[in-house]
């Protein structure tokens, strides 16, 4: 399966500085200076970066439906008013196959809680409310729904180090017990999400 977040999340440079979209029609929302390139930006400040000048949480966004191929999120989700309302108007203006990257900080991280403007913190279930095929998304919080094609704690690479290596499959193998117990020990940096829109 060809993913978008490990060219995203480069192995070697972290964040991606080529355009790696090939023709995609992606949306970077809540860019701010960083945008990832080719792809348009939207952000509540009127940077260099930013193409579309608009709040994340004002809906609906300047987008048609099915606008998009792609739509990318890199620390943005926890400043959000609204979680679940957010991701609806991602799953509108992206294409039916579509795909969605997402990155939070992990709720154990202190980064979560240095900025006083983080609203929301991100477990390992947070999204599965809106996930095909999880228990969660059986509450049907939303009246859309995504398929999870890959989840990391943490970016999606192996790392170098063997015991890195060899922790991160362990923690993915038992999230629940990662999110419940070790993680108060060794917690993770952040969340990353790569989702397929299902319409």
């Amino acid at each position: 399966m060809n993913l978008w977040a490990p060219r995203i999340y480069t192995k070697t440079a972290g964040f991606t500085t080529a355009n790696i979209l090939d023709g995609a029609a992606a949306l970077d929302f809540g860019c701010g200076d960083r945008k990832l390139p080719g792809a348009r930006g939207m952000d509540i400040l009127p940077l260099p970066a930013v193409d579309v000048v608009h709040d994340v949480n004002s809906r609906p966004w300047p987008f048609a439906d099915n606008s998009f191929d792609l739509v990318f999120g890199n620390h943005v989700l926890e400043h959000v008013s609204d979680v679940l309302g957010t991701l609806g108007e991602i799953h509108r203006v992206t294409k039916p196959g579509g795909r969605v990257v997402v990155q939070v900080p992990y709720f154990r991280c202190t980064d979560a809680f240095n900025d006083p403007t983080h609203e929301h913190f991100f477990a390992t279930g947070t999204l599965d409310y809106c996930i095909e095929g999880t228990k969660l998304s059986q509450y049907r919080y939303t009246s859309f729904l995504f398929r999870k094609l890959g989840f990391w704690y943490g970016w999606p690479h192996p790392s170098k180090n063997p015991l890195k290596r060899a922790l991160k499959s362990f923690i993915e193998s038992h999230p629940k017990f990662y999110d419940q117990y070790l993680s108060l020990l060794l917690p993770a940096e952040c969340l990353t999400w790569e989702l397929e829109v299902l319409k």
